[in-house]
């Protein structure tokens, strides 16, 4: 199989119809000094702007900062209002080469696919609400070495952020937000050590071992 349209063929299910002059063609990639090259596709189709949104951060940022990049990660996507979620949407959607992974009140996840359909990524565009700036998503992270966010070009991070990275030391804004505890634990397996007291404060505040939604879509993220 080279493309969706072979797949849909395939299970004997028509192709959506072709009303978009993006409809099927491929990208014109651009590389951006922040992201891994591996991922410059979605981020050009979901062409973010340091000052207007719409903006990149948390864990895909994170791997990019390290030069590693998404794999089978979410790339979240923080938008400035519900128009530009929307255009957001529509321009990954534009190309056809999609589906609708999860939807709520939260966050709209898609799959976007490659043209040649071998490879694919999460693309979660938040709607729980929307940000004035990078900064104002970056300071709504309740997890310090989250608490990064770009627009292609430029990092921006929290304060604590980059010493964390490097250390490989989790650190959490108290007070705690609701599931810290499996966040914690998330980010323990990723191979970052709680920072003194941290444990122990989750231990104790009930609120931090609420049961998550198995469907993560920032309910609870800041």
């Amino acid at each position: 199989m080279n493309s969706l349209e072979e797949i849909f063929v395939s299970i004997g299910v028509a192709a959506p119809p072709n009303n978009n002059s993006n409809w099927n063609k491929p990208v014109s990639v651009l590389e951006f000094p922040c992201v891994h090259s591996n991922d410059s596709e979605p981020v050009t189709v979901i062409w973010p702007d340091l000052e207007r949104g719409p903006w990149i951060a948390g864990g895909a940022c994170l791997k990019w900062y390290q030069n590693q990049p998404v794999g089978e990660s979410d790339i979240d996507i923080f938008c400035a209002s519900p128009a530009q979620a929307e255009r957001v949407i529509e321009s990954i959607k534009s190309y056809g080469r999609f589906s609708n992974k999860y939807e709520s009140d939260n966050a709209v996840t898609l799959d976007y696919y490659s043209k040649d359909s071998r490879v694919h990524w999460t693309l979660q565009v938040i709607k729980r609400r929307y940000f004035k700036s990078l900064q104002d998503v970056i300071n709504n992270f309740d997890i310090s070495v989250c608490q990064i966010g770009t627009a292609g070009n430029d990092w921006l991070l929290g304060r604590n952020t980059a010493a964390d990275i490097r250390q490989r030391q989790l650190r959490m804004n108290l007070p705690l937000a609701p599931d810290a505890a499996k966040r914690m634990i998330k980010y323990w397996t990723y191979g970052y050590r709680p920072v003194e007291g941290l444990v122990d404060a989750v231990i104790r505040n009930p609120l931090g071992k609420k049961e998550f939604n198995s469907n993560e879509d920032y309910e609870n993220a800041f």
